[in-house]
């Protein structure tokens, strides 16, 4: 096994799903981001080690790629793909619709897996135990762990035979993907690893089996340096408001030895992530 970071045992009742700050009978569902931004996102994860990385460090945890799936926030498929093993049975949630187009052009590729797509949330799921739970539960980078992880754990565990949930861990900040391309003056958010905050929340009582980080980097390519100011702009905007003068100023600093020539052309920002991999057994 790889190495990571073992949780004390489970204490309390293993069936106690709710806490009187966390209830699951009533979660609140946050609108599905935009198709720019998925796009976004989507296309420039493809070029990040993401999916290499983390789909590495999930086969070895859970000993190979799984028959069946159950994929919550599965995106444009692209750590799915590397879990799903050929003839196996993929059941994507994805509330965006862009993200489910390309989960449709990956099911016209590939003949051999049955992929069924869903424009859901993991609010939608029944917290029943399933009575023939999938191979593999994944929940990556969705909203839940960190605000509503008892309601999630609620709705997730019984589904599967193993139950992983990819969450931030980099002492940085979480939201926009590029938001750690900046140092903390100019992001200005907080930088608590996400992972401890959703470990607090689950409790001793449904804390995972393991904890295991994986490092990466969110890698993204601009036409030129004024593209890439924009974005950072439209961000930082997004975020906190108008973005004075100063602020614009010393982004530009920063953008002056931050970024660095793509090989085909433009500039290239990268942010330096972690992740951890919360994973149940049995």
């Amino acid at each position: 096994m790889l190495p990571g970071l073992s949780l004390p045992a489970k204490s309390g009742p293993a069936g106690d799903t709710s806490s009187p700050s966390h209830p699951v009978s009533s979660v609140p569902i946050p609108a599905p981001w935009g198709d720019a931004d998925a796009s976004f996102f989507a296309g420039h994860l493809d070029r990040s080690d993401y999916a290499r990385n983390l789909g590495e460090s999930l086969r070895a945890l859970i000993g190979g790629r799984a028959r069946s799936l159950i994929d919550i926030g599965a995106g444009s498929g692209v750590l799915g793909l590397g879990l799903i093993a050929r003839g196996g049975h993929w059941t994507a949630f994805e509330p965006n619709a862009h993200m489910r187009g390309r989960l449709a052009a990956v099911a016209a590729g590939r003949a051999d897996l049955t992929l069924d797509i869903r424009a859901d949330g993991w609010q939608a799921l029944d917290a029943a135990p399933m009575a023939d739970p999938a191979d593999l539960v994944l929940c990556a980078n969705i909203p839940g762990p960190i605000g509503a992880a008892r309601a999630l754990y609620a709705r997730t565990r019984g589904r599967g035979r193993s139950l992983a949930w990819i969450v931030p861990a980099q002492a940085g900040p979480r939201s926009w993907c590029l938001s750690g391309f900046l140092p903390d003056d100019l992001h200005g958010e907080d930088t608590t690893p996400g992972h401890s905050l959703c470990l607090d929340e689950l409790g001793p009582d449904q804390a995972p089996d393991l904890v295991h980080l994986v490092d990466w980097r969110f890698r993204a390519r601009f036409a030129d340096r004024a593209a890439a100011r924009d974005h950072m702009i439209d961000r930082l905007a997004r975020r906190h408001g108008r973005v004075s003068n100063d602020l614009a100023h010393r982004l530009d600093q920063h953008l002056d030895h931050a970024l660095m020539p793509a090989d085909d052309g433009g500039v290239i920002a990268e942010a330096p992530k972690v992740s951890a991999i919360l994973l149940w057994h049995g």
